[in-house]
């Protein structure tokens, strides 16, 4: 399973960014998402930005990441504190996958 883990840009080098996340600090490779500013949000995997995000997906993302941790740890699994944007929502499939787009 592959996680992307949001990290806070930190300081801002030309193909690279400092960025501060659950794990601590770390050099991001920026070149797949650009150009990016202090205080921004990535989405990151692997120590390269994906997405830049924003944080409130940033948030949901840490959440998400936290139950996932509490379970492996071998607690319960707190659906409204770690998934609550997901908690009585209709699954949607991507735009992409839409009949209307295909």
């Amino acid at each position: 399973m592959c996680l992307g883990i949001p990290m806070q840009v930190m300081e801002v080098h030309e193909n690279t960014a400092v960025c501060e996340g659950r794990n601590g600090r770390q050099l991001i490779n920026t070149m797949l998402v650009g150009k990016v500013e202090v205080g921004q949000w990535l989405l990151t995997f692997l120590d390269a930005g994906r997405e830049v995000i924003d944080a409130e997906q940033a948030a949901l993302v840490n959440d998400a990441l936290d139950g996932l941790q509490e379970v492996a740890n071998g607690g319960e699994m707190d659906m409204d504190r770690f998934f609550g944007d997901l908690v009585n929502r209709e699954p949607q499939l991507p735009e992409f996958l839409r009949k209307e787009n295909a």
